[in-house]
């Protein structure tokens, strides 16, 4: 694995190289090509910059392209590109794709921000915002530290998980809770998928595309999109069990099987299978800013239609937030919201109080 000196990013091609001390170097982007070359800038705690931007899913991404065609000095924190997006594997009716994968519009979105507007960016995690005076200071698992004063938290959400007996200790060993990446590895063999929703949906009918018989497995009815409900319906390979509880999943140092139970009649039942696809729905990352900023009870950042927060200069954008409807595209749009509301907060605190760089 080769990784950008300067951001950390994993590096796929030789697109962008630099040799040095007779060294070949490689980069996400020429921006970070020419930020090795020449005088980089020092990130220092005497640097304040007018904007950092910490994620990089469809919200963070939008926000560092208009923040760059914007020309607010911005740094973008990031644990990965792309976010939940990635692992979608169908994207309906984004404005100019009738269908798109994840992955792929995951890339076009990369590749905008890293050669058409780029931006000063790390590939590090979040772990504490501290409120100084006018400003915030911002502090990464890597040890890096930097100020700014604004902050756009666009972190989006991570999976959730079941919390029963064998979930962790068969990760990797036929539990999965990314079908994109995983889904190839179970052709043709017997599976079961848990939850009811979009993601569940769909991935059960992947995987019966992928000639596997499927159980799907929800606690309450299902609540997909109708035409996916539809497809699901239409197979003799797929059996759907609504108002189930998953109990446990078995096997020594692979899955063999799990066990459910009725919501109604109370009783048990075994199914053999290969893989767990575990499909129950997502929690916001929020640790990082708890006490912070105020959250509502589903641990969602609390937005006014504005992006801000209850914390001046503090923005929020994406699925992290309370925003109604956990789509890509509304996630697009509010990371665009967020900047504009960050470039007219910027320039009320200049006009307010005439600080100068």
């Amino acid at each position: 694995m080769i990784r950008d000196p300067i951001c950390g990013m994993e590096v796929e091609n030789e697109q962008f190289t630099c040799e040095f001390e007779g060294r070949k170097y490689l980069f996400c982007s020429a921006g970070c090509r020419d930020k090795f070359k020449g005088s980089a800038k020092e990130f220092s705690q005497k640097y304040v910059y007018d904007l950092i931007i910490i994620g990089a899913g469809p919200a963070g991404l939008t926000a560092a392209v208009y923040a760059s065609v914007s020309k607010v000095d911005t740094f973008l924190i990031t644990k990965d590109i792309g976010g939940q997006a990635v692992d979608s594997t169908k994207v309906k009716n984004y404005m100019g794709f009738d269908f798109v994968t994840g992955k792929d519009l995951t890339e076009k979105f990369k590749s905008q921000f890293l050669h058409q507007h780029y931006l000063g960016h790390i590939i590090d995690e979040v772990v504490r915002i501290d409120r100084l005076d006018d400003r915030f200071e911002v502090l990464t698992k890597g040890k890096n530290k930097m100020l700014a004063r604004s902050l756009i938290i666009a972190t989006g959400m991570k999976r959730r998980k079941l919390g029963i007996p064998g979930e962790e200790r068969l990760q990797r060993k036929g539990v999965s809770h990314s079908s994109v990446q995983d889904i190839a590895l179970f052709k043709g063999l017997d599976v079961v998928v848990i939850g009811g929703g979009n993601s569940g949906i769909q991935t059960a009918n992947d995987l019966n595309r992928m000639g596997c018989k499927v159980t799907l497995a929800s606690k309450g009815k299902l609540i997909g999109d109708r035409t996916d409900i539809d497809e699901l319906k239409k197979s003799d390979k797929i059996e759907i069990l609504e108002g189930y509880d998953v109990l446990e999943i078995q096997g020594k140092e692979k899955v063999e099987g799990i066990v459910i139970q009725s919501q109604d009649i109370q009783t048990k039942r075994q199914i053999l299978c290969r893989g767990v696809f575990i499909q129950i729905g997502l929690l916001p990352n929020t640790e990082f800013c708890q006490g912070l900023v105020e959250l509502n009870e589903k641990g969602e950042i609390i937005i006014d239609p504005d992006c801000s927060t209850n914390i001046e200069g503090i923005f929020a954008c994406g699925d992290v937030t309370n925003c109604f409807g956990k789509r890509i595209i509304i996630a697009s749009g509010e990371g665009a919201k967020a900047c504009l509301g960050v470039k007219s907060y910027l320039l009320q605190i200049q006009k307010e109080a005439g600080y100068a760089k």
